[in-house]
């Protein structure tokens, strides 16, 4: 049982991965084409489509971004079946995550049709064995036919109606959480937190993929919170290097830096060296850290604008930027403060060393000498 869910825990991870570039990407080049916009005093670049000029351009370079962000569902699915059969999977993923766009399945739907194919292919290479001239037929026509059909049947006449009404539901629970302060910040807890915990692992990659995929439908602020949260583990522990420097390994003073930059950028992974010198203590303070550090840029006002840019730097995407950073500080001031309290960041033989000195120097001052006269 272990075995299968680290299987398709693989897989998922490993179509994430491939979804992560493109995601940014896209929300880089419409986040760009958005602020150019509003520099010229415009918040909608729609009513640029059919005319000509400067902001027409702006207009066709912000569609780009959109483009990129739509092939979200297609690189999930083929990529999960990548993973899972190789190449000869990918056109009926490619297939599937089309359908699951089409069908309103979302991002739901390209899980399903990621996995889907990539099983059907793997059954189709095992069962149909063909020797002899007709050899070629089975990679040519017959797996194409088999995978492709069965994994559109799948999603256009079976999954995509339940899927989409699904996905539908979703978005209208998570539009009208955002319409409510008091919800946002129950949301901003709950992201917040799955972002802090694993740094990088199934939950906080299944926030970051929600936050994302609901970009895709317009809506912004999960992705905001998720940026925040992003940042303030590896900018926590970069913080702390700098606060008490005498309670860190010279390894770890130095990823310190790493650890800063890489909060700065927003990859949460610079956290997780520090984070292995003592999980049980340092995982949930990160959780508390990244679900507070959300919380609060949300009650001081942060709200979506524009489709939102990851790191620190991101601010000026969001509205009342200020609150977003303050945000990301308060929860990484949380990190640096409380790691410091909590963990000697120490190498165990640096430790044990200085440990064994100030005994002999505690011995040396208790000795008493005596001289006989």
């Amino acid at each position: 049982m272990k075995s299968k869910a680290a299987e398709f825990k693989k897989h998922l991870m490993t179509g994430i991965s491939y979804v992560l570039p493109v995601i940014i990407a896209g929300s880089l080049v419409v986040a760009v084409a958005k602020i150019i916009a509003f520099l010229s005093g415009y918040t909608d670049l729609g009513e640029f489509a059919e005319t000509r000029g400067f902001l027409h351009y702006v207009y066709l370079f912000e569609q780009v971004g959109w483009t990129a962000i739509g092939l979200l569902n297609l690189v999930l699915a083929a990529f999960i079946a990548f993973s899972i059969a190789g190449r000869p999977a990918l056109a009926a993923a490619l297939v599937g995550g089309a359908l699951a766009t089409s069908t309103n399945a979302g991002f739901l739907g390209a899980v399903v049709a990621g996995f889907f194919a990539g099983w059907v292919t793997n059954w189709v290479k095992n069962k149909i064995v063909i020797g002899g001239s007709l050899a070629t037929a089975v990679p040519l026509i017959i797996l194409p036919l088999i995978t492709v059909g069965a994994t559109g049947i799948l999603m256009s006449l079976v999954l995509g109606g339940p899927l989409g009404w699904v996905n539908t539901a979703l978005l209208e629970w998570i539009t009208s959480m955002t319409q409510s302060n008091v919800n946002n910040v129950v949301l901003a807890l709950v992201l917040g937190a799955m972002i802090a915990f694993d740094m990088g692992g199934p939950v906080n990659k299944a926030a970051w993929m929600a936050g994302n995929a609901l970009l895709m439908s317009g809506i912004y602020l999960p992705a905001i919170i998720v940026n925040i949260a992003i940042c303030i583990p590896p900018l926590g522990y970069g913080l702390a290097t700098m606060i008490k420097k005498k309670n860190f390994s010279p390894e770890l003073k130095e990823s310190g830096k790493g650890s800063f930059v890489m909060g700065i950028i927003g990859i949460t992974e610079g956290a997780i060296p520090f984070t292995l010198k003592s999980p049980f203590k340092l995982i949930p303070l990160n959780v508390v850290a990244g679900a507070t550090g959300a919380a609060v840029a949300i009650l001081l006002g942060a709200h979506d604008i524009m489709p939102p840019v990851g790191g620190v730097y991101g601010f000026f995407t969001v509205g009342s930027g200020w609150a977003y950073v303050a945000g990301i500080l308060v929860g990484a001031l949380i990190i640096a403060i409380g790691s410091n309290l909590l963990v000697d960041f120490r190498e165990e033989k640096s430790v044990v060393k200085a440990e064994k000195a100030e005994t002999k120097n505690d011995e040396l001052d208790e000795l008493e000498i005596e001289f006989d006269h």
